[in-house]
């Protein structure tokens, strides 16, 4: 399964492949590149050993909204885990970005678990407008470009279907 994956500020397209408790990550863009683990949950949560090269490492793995926590050797690292798509989609967005402004719509079917802004607020670029829930994934849309909240066309709780308009945003004045 292919994903498109945040880890800090660093964007990584990973393709995943488990086979009962074995794991191979192809990481592109560098050099494909590509780890191989066996791992074990340990009892009592979100706990596993990975053996990777003779080596065994114990990884801590918790959920948190759209992102997950990884803790190994002590470090704890956020990582974003999406679908490829939506990285086209959202260079397809930023690209069709005009003066006339912006409408924010659903790059998937989901529940709508979250409206971050309220008719008449100003949104920096790159701000979260909505989040968006499924398959238990919970994703943060943003804004491609600065504005102004025109209209909030659906409420938290609602289904939605992919394309369906969430936000309308008109350009921020110019300063």
């Amino acid at each position: 399964m292919k994903f498109w994956s945040q880890l800090g500020e660093r964007e990584l397209d990973i393709e995943v492949r488990v086979r009962g408790l074995h794991l191979d990550v192809e990481i592109e863009g560098e050099g494909g590149r590509t780890l191989s683990a066996d791992f074990e949950p340990l009892p009592g949560g979100e706990v596993y050993t990975l053996l990777i090269d003779g080596h065994v490492h114990e990884v801590a793995v918790e959920e948190d909204g759209a992102a997950i926590w990884v803790t190994i050797h002590g470090q704890r690292h956020k990582v974003i885990v999406r679908h490829p798509l939506e990285k086209t989609l959202r260079e397809v967005r930023r690209a069709e970005v005009k003066s006339s402004g912006e409408v924010v719509e659903s790059p998937i079917p989901g529940l709508v678990v979250a409206i971050k802004v309220a008719p008449g607020d100003l949104v920096a670029a790159g701000a979260a407008v909505a989040v968006v829930e499924a398959m238990k994934m919970q994703n943060e849309l943003v804004a491609q470009a600065a504005g102004i909240v025109e209209a909030v066309h659906v409420s938290e709780r609602q289904t939605v279907e992919a394309g369906q308009k969430l936000v309308t945003l008109r350009p921020a004045p110019r300063a």
